[in-house]
């Protein structure tokens, strides 16, 4: 066998002999892949001291560990892989990166976020966001840091690791390290790019030809079968595109090339004493709808200053300032799918033609577009104070104080001639919203750390946690505003204001403890217990206590493992503990009262009568229970690595509003009531492939597959079945998911000379749609009604490096498969979908006489064709190359000659291209959602 390159780092040898032979195969593109090495003899306790060299830090509750000793669920992800991704948002930074963590977009409008979800949906109304915690600060957002800050990322996803944090920590952890000033010498660092940003579309709308024909075909259906003149169908501005064949591509006039651009500029210095790191970041981006932006400026300083062997005190900040700009995004989306190509833009005068084909039902998008306005500023501060004190050896005492602040201020305004404006007698609207919320939390963190006869390890931690977090929110609507000289500021104009005020003050109290021990770092077990107490629960149920036991075993630290010596981890653990969920409004658990108005007197006076709630003072904690086994795998010095869980979550006391029987006098109460259950397998790999001193590959995979289930909701039997009532009305069933959909299922479309009569549809006509008879009694009733999860089958990543020389390149392949959506655009007259011939749409093979294969019925101008709701389910999978980075970094000798100690220079795309059978722009958002942009950019990355 043909010998490698003598640089490639040598793996193992087995029993001690030098047959050396490594073989590694992937199946990668339909041919394995073999590496093969000859490597001398090499002592096993000199390898895993090598290891130990290189081992990882990871960030665990109140603590760190090196990566060998962790037995709980703890993921952690690579700083670098996230910047590598050109976006803002640092969940979508996240998105494929961990087994387990699913993203989705929330919106891909400038400036938004995603939705993070970890191993599935658990809550119904309490709330399924996991906390986001940076620097030992609970913070709003995962977005509140800068990605350029981040020193490290982990993901806690099993009970044992949460527990800890007990409260809001049922949906799991994202704990977030930032970057310190380091002792040496001082360093500056640059990271920016700029490029461009388009949208894709997996769907084709109706050409002005289409349309038209579209438009003939329903009329022609409600006139009996036969066409009628086109002058009795179209408008004469529409009968002027027919002729002239000049039709509007609205989606051309309404979307552009977007923009964006990111850089960061930090510093570092220290010394033995004191340490700093500061950083600035800017974020600019231009959409693809036009006048919507986003800007954001943020900055950081982290400071350590060393006043005595014993004490420490350290100081993190952060600011961030944004602006956005969104007029009417979803709107504007919309209307450039659905808004008719027929008719005139601009009337002779060159102003916009409120209607363009003269019929109500299609009124000109631009004009919202430049006559609506929605600006946005965010303002986000945390300052983190903390003392350490460590008096004797183990022993370390730290202090932790914090202030977070948000402000959010909204102005919208439709001027006089916007549309509302126009339909509202010239006359315009606005509103405006101001929201603070300022949190304050103090800890007091012991931890003592020993050990008795060398190979007893122990480490014993207390904290004490105390937080208060108050919220404001001011908003104030006008209408009929008589002119826009002063716009929104004009609203004290208005002939109506109608202000909305709210307040509201939570708070928690929390006890923790946790005791870890290992033998010989070969046997390890950990107890832990939270005691939590919230301001948001009835009187009767404030406090509950949350413990969690996990144990683990290097079973590669056995004498039995000795002669396989090409594994150099091989892990068992086991976990099993509780956290809990208090995320809903404060207040729930009370009764509340409506201001109604009176007249005393002749005069208007205004008072409370009883509202519509019922006070429930037992409500208490939804808690989620989980048992978690995993194994992990590191072979030939971890050049090869995997990982291997289990999990089963049950949730119970569900946070669920109930409604009531009116005759109580109340309609609803907030209740603890059902379980859910979450169960699931993850799988990561990760491998490095070819490993020489020239070039490299690694390649890196990630399996999850979550299955959501409803064990029990009100614990009803009404009809006495034995069996526990579906909540039908809300769409939850006993043993399905959370999220389903529950309608008829569409089997085709009738046909000329086809038995219709003795169908279970016998009122049907050639051209409309059939439905499956489920049960085969003949009828079509809610019995046939079939259930439809929501949730996909799996998810998963494939990530690919290559690096030679100074030259590399990075790709990840995302995939979700087994998903369904509801598409409105199928069906919904106002999404175009019902075939009408008002609205556009996205573009259908319908039935005709003259074309009986179509798969969509037949158009009808009149009436929405009969049951069309039900063709809005689609396959929503997708497999897309999520981005992909090509780089080149300049050799240190070379640009030291210039002042710099490292050069990057790279271009990054994402999103470049989606394989999906949805028909939207997104697969995970419908055609009027802002989708995730497709972006392309340059960047240079440098230090001094």
């Amino acid at each position: 066998m043909k010998k490698f390159d003598k640089n490639i780092v040598p793996l193992k040898n087995y029993n001690g002999k030098k047959i050396g032979l490594i073989a590694v195969a992937f199946l990668f593109s339909g041919h394995a892949i073999v590496h093969a090495q000859t490597a001398p003899k090499s002592d096993k306790d000199t390898l895993v001291g090598a290891s130990k060299e290189i081992e990882q830090v990871v960030i665990i509750g109140y603590g760190a560990k090196k990566k060998s000793d962790v037995i709980s669920s703890v993921v952690k992800v690579n700083a670098e892989d996230l910047t590598k991704v050109a976006t803002s948002d640092v969940g979508e930074m996240l998105r494929g990166k961990a087994a387990g963590v699913q993203v989705t977009l929330a919106n891909g409008s400038p400036g938004s976020s995603s939705n993070i979800q970890i191993r599935g949906q658990r809550s119904i109304s309490g709330g399924n966001n996991p906390i986001v915690i940076v620097d030992g600060v609970r913070v709003g957002s995962i977005n509140d840091v800068n990605a350029n800050d981040i020193e490290s990322l982990e993901v806690l996803k099993d009970a044992a690791a949460q527990s800890i944090y007990g409260a809001r920590a049922s949906n799991g952890v994202i704990l977030i390290t930032t970057k310190r000033g380091k002792s040496g010498k001082a360093k500056v660092t640059y990271n920016g790019f700029s490029g461009y940003q388009t949208i894709n579309r997996n769907f084709d709308i109706y050409s002005g030809e289409e349309f038209v024909q579209l438009k003939r075909e329903a009329f022609r259906t409600n006139n009996g079968g036969v066409y009628r003149p086109d002058s009795e169908i179209f408008s004469a501005l529409e009968l002027e595109s027919v002729q002239t064949g000049k039709y509007i591509d609205w989606e051309k006039l309404m979307l552009r090339t977007g923009e964006t651009q990111n850089h960061a500029i930090n510093f570092s210095s220290g010394s033995d004493k004191f340490s700093i790191f500061s950083s600035v970041n800017y974020i600019g981006t231009k959409g693809v709808i036009p006048n919507s932006d986003f800007n954001k400026t943020g900055i950081r300083l982290n400071a350590d200053q060393k006043i005595s062997n014993t004490l420490k005190v350290g100081l993190n900040t952060s600011f961030q300032f944004s602006e956005t700009n969104n007029p009417n995004n979803a709107g504007v989306i919309l209307s450039s799918i659905t808004t008719s190509p027929l008719g005139r833009v601009y009337n002779d005068d060159g102003s916009l033609r409120l209607l363009p084909g003269g019929f109500a039902e299609n009124k000109n998008p631009l004009i919202d577009l430049y006559q609506t306005t929605n600006f946005v500023q965010n303002r986000n501060d945390i300052l983190n104070l903390f003392v350490d004190f460590t008096p004797f050896r183990g022993f370390k005492y730290r202090m932790n104080a914090s202030r977070r602040s948000w402000n959010y201020k909204r102005k919208s305004y439709n001027t006089t001639q916007s549309i509302a404006g126009i339909a509202n007698n010239n006359q315009g609207s606005g509103s405006i919203q101001f929201q603070d919320e300022v949190e304050w939390q103090l800890e007091n963190i012991f931890t003592y750390n020993f050990k008795l006869a060398e190979k007893n390890h122990f480490a014993a931690t207390v904290v004490q946690s105390i937080s208060k977090t108050n919220r404001n929110d001011f908003q104030n609507a006008s209408t009929n505003i008589p002119n826009d000289i002063l716009g929104i500021n004009g609203l004290q104009s208005a002939l109506l204001n109608t202000p909305t005020i709210s307040e509201y003050n939570r708070g928690i109290v929390s006890a923790v403890g946790r005791l870890e021990y290992d033998y010989d770092n070969k046997y390890y077990v950990t107890i832990a217990g939270r005691m939590d107490g919230s301001t948001v629960f009835g009187k009767n149920n404030k406090w509950a206590s949350f413990p969690s036991a996990n144990i683990g075993w290097n079973i590669h630290k056995e004498n039995f493992m000795d002669k396989l010596n090409f594994i150099n981890n091989l892990k068992l653990r086991f976990s099993y503990g509780s956290v809990g969920n208090e995320a809903i409004s404060p207040g729930l658990s009370q009764s509340t009262a409506d201001q109604s108005n009176y007249v005393i007197g002749g005069n208007q006076v205004s008072g409370y009568i009883p509202g519509p709630t019922l006070p429930n003072p037992n409500l208490k904690w939804e808690t989620s229970t989980t048992f978690n086994s995993a194994l992990d795998f590191g072979f030939f010095r971890d050049r090869i690595t995997a990982t291997v869980e289990y999990y089963n979550t049950r949730t119970k006391d569900l946070l669920v509003q109930e409604q009531l029987d009116l005759s109580s006098g109340y309609s609803n109460k907030w209740s603890n009531l059902g379980e859910v259950e979450n169960k699931g397998f993850e799988a990561s790999l990760n491998a490095d492939v070819v490993k020489t001193s020239d070039f490299k590959f690694k390649i890196g995979l990630a399996y999850t597959k979550n299955r959501n289930k409803i064990i029990s909701l009100y614990g009803r039997d009404a009809d006495g079945d034995g069996r526990e009532d579906d909540d039908i009305l809300n769409r939850r069933f006993i043993g399905q998911p959370i999220n389903v959909f529950y309608q008829y299922d569409v089997i085709g479309i009738f046909q000329q000379g086809e038995d219709i009569v003795n169908s279970a549809q016998p009122l049907a006509l050639p051209g409309d749609i059939k439905l499956r008879d489920v049960n085969g009694d003949g009828i079509i009733n809610d019995k046939d009604r079939v259930i439809t999860s929501q949730m996909p089958d799996w998810y998963g990543t494939l990530s690919l490096g290559f690096e030679y020389k100074g030259f590399d390149i990075n790709a990840d392949f995302y995939t979700v498969q087994g998903v369904i959506k509801n598409n409105p655009f199928l069906y919904s007259y106002l999404e175009g979908g019902s075939l009408r011939g008002i609205k556009n749409g996205i573009k259908q093979d319908y039935w005709t006489p003259e074309n009986p294969g179509g798969n969509y019925p037949r158009p009808n101008e009149g009436n929405d064709p009969s049951n069309i709701f039900n063709m809005g389910l689609q396959d929503a999978s997708y497999f897309r190359l999520q981005n992909i980075t090509c780089g080149y970094s300049f050799k240190p000798e070379t640009v030291s000659k210039i002042g710099l100690s490292n050069l990057r220079i790279f271009l990054t795309g994402s999103n470049l291209f989606t394989i999906t059978d949805y028909q939207s722009y997104s697969p995970e958002k419908n055609p009027n959602e802002y989708p995730e942009a497709v972006t392309l950019v340059a960047g240079i990355k440098f230090g001094f």
